[in-house]
């Protein structure tokens, strides 16, 4: 009798104690999700649409809730990734570099696209020079865009200043700026190289190519510095991983207009440092 009334208590203890842990861990604070930060360069639907298999890998890589966002406008973007509000961000590289020398927001991967600037004109327009856009209207996209900035460069190495020789028209897409033309409502567009291949042959077919940019670094993803995330290299090391053996990331760098993501070679983005008195004189107009 006495063996049986021993093992009742060990078992009763046992069950206590498993009680006890299993309140424990129910009491534990929950870890706080991952915030996945991506520049508002696409509508908000379709953005996290596209990222969404980014996000998910993130999260089962890193055992952690990720949760996606963007902002309205580029200003907002840039506010928030300042404040700290992004542990992990997704953007052009030029706005990147801004992000890396006041934030400190470190690069892991950028895409195998690289960035340009098509000067895009009516196919029956007489303008032969960017000489010739003078007192011209430009569509362009958010001043904020490399796309824009792009533009801007290769408007003054054909000897126009942006701010006096040209009207700016700030539109929200690149198909946007291509319609302005078509209609008449500018005469020159400044768009990335991908629309074209985007547009259907007849719309191609109305439009010229007047001008293009030099090639820069695109679409690249950062760390925020101190935030509760592994070493950089494992952070590329997975993201290498996601775009180039897994097709999930095959579809996604596809349907992301990345063509793959590669590693960042040492003082890559330094070239980027160009942009930087731009974007801050963005900033402090728009502060006004």
């Amino acid at each position: 009798m006495a063996w049986r009334l021993g093992a009742i208590r060990n078992g009763l203890g046992r069950l206590a104690l498993a009680s006890a842990l299993l309140l424990a861990a129910s009491a534990a604070p929950a870890q706080p999700p991952l915030q996945l930060g991506i520049f508002p360069y696409l509508p908000t639907a379709t953005l996290l649409a596209t990222y969404e298999p980014l996000r998910q890998h993130l999260a089962v890589r890193l055992k952690q809730p990720v949760e996606a966002s963007t902002a309205p406008n580029y200003k907002e973007f840039i506010k928030r990734s300042l404040t700290g509000e992004h542990d992990l961000l997704v953007m052009g590289s030029g706005l990147g570099r801004y992000m890396e020398k006041e934030a400190g927001y470190v690069p892991l991967a950028v895409s195998r696209r690289d960035i340009r600037t098509l000067l895009l004109v009516d196919a029956r327009s007489k303008l032969v020079s960017i000489a010739d856009l003078r007192h011209g209207r430009v569509a362009t996209l958010d001043p904020f865009t490399v796309s824009a900035q792009l533009g801007s460069q290769v408007l003054r190495q054909g000897g126009l200043d942006p701010e006096r020789d040209v009207r700016i028209s700030v539109v929200t897409t690149p198909f946007n700026a291509t319609q302005a033309v078509l209609l008449g409502e500018a005469e020159a567009a400044a768009v990335p190289t991908f629309l074209l291949t985007q547009l259907n042959a007849e719309m191609r077919a109305r439009l010229r190519v007047l001008a293009e940019s030099p090639a820069i670094a695109g679409i690249a993803i950062y760390a925020r510095k101190g935030a509760a995330l592994p070493p950089s290299p494992q952070l590329t090391a997975l993201l290498l991983d996601f775009s180039d053996n897994e097709e999930a990331g095959r579809r996604f760098v596809r349907k992301a207009q990345l063509d793959g993501l590669r590693p960042v070679q040492a003082n890559e983005f330094r070239t980027n440092d160009a942009f930087l008195p731009e974007i801050r004189r963005q900033l402090a107009r728009q502060q006004d």
